[in-house]
């Protein structure tokens, strides 16, 4: 994807769920008000068209004004940390969130600002009903090929036992006992 000159930066996040959180609270929330909030009263002074003060991020321990937010482009510098960006980017770096975390930060940005966090689109639930079996249907494979490895780590076990009835029931046992457990090893591994 090539960047148009004209439209500014590509943006960082893909996705339905996370462009429209971060979308309108760029949108709707000004970087000199969470400046100001996140400093307090008097925390920010205007120096020209610009308004400085002390860095808020939590990992900056500023003692001279380096924190600079310029109202009419909406954007905001730290010449102490060498950091910058939008709105977003100062509601994530000073509340802690990552990187993969800015529509979280978005959609807290803007509750704390008193607006809605957009919903998502009909089209979405659309999309997840259309894939539900295909997901539905991973899922089972995952949990079969894990019971079955889970299976072949226990056959010398039930192997040893001498009786070919009690060996069969055991195994049937071990098998149905695995299903559960094959499936929380499943849901374990995808978080």
């Amino acid at each position: 994807m090539i960047a148009d000159p004209t439209q500014g930066r590509i943006p960082r996040y893909r996705g339905v769920s996370y462009t429209g959180p971060i979308d309108e609270a760029k949108r709707l929330v000004q970087v000199i008000d969470l400046a100001g909030s996140l400093m307090g009263p008097g925390g920010l002074r205007r120096v020209g068209k610009e308004w400085i003060g002390r860095c808020p991020l939590p990992y900056h321990a500023d003692r001279t004004p380096s924190f600079t937010v310029n109202e009419a482009k909406n954007l905001w510098w730290c010449h102490g940390c060498l950091r910058g960006g939008d709105v977003v980017e100062l509601a994530r770096l000073a509340w802690g969130y990552d990187r993969r975390d800015a529509h979280v930060a978005a959609a807290m940005l803007l509750l704390e600002f008193g607006h809605e966090v957009p919903k998502r689109p009909p089209a979405w639930f659309c999309k997840q009903e259309r894939q539900k079996p295909v997901r539905d249907a991973l899922e089972q494979v995952k949990v079969r090929s894990a019971r079955r490895r889970l299976m072949r780590a226990l056959g010398p076990l039930v192997a040893s036992i001498k009786d070919p009835e009690e060996r069969r029931e055991e195994a049937q046992r071990i098998w149905h006992d695995l299903g559960e457990v094959a499936r929380l090893v499943v849901e374990e591994a995808s978080r």
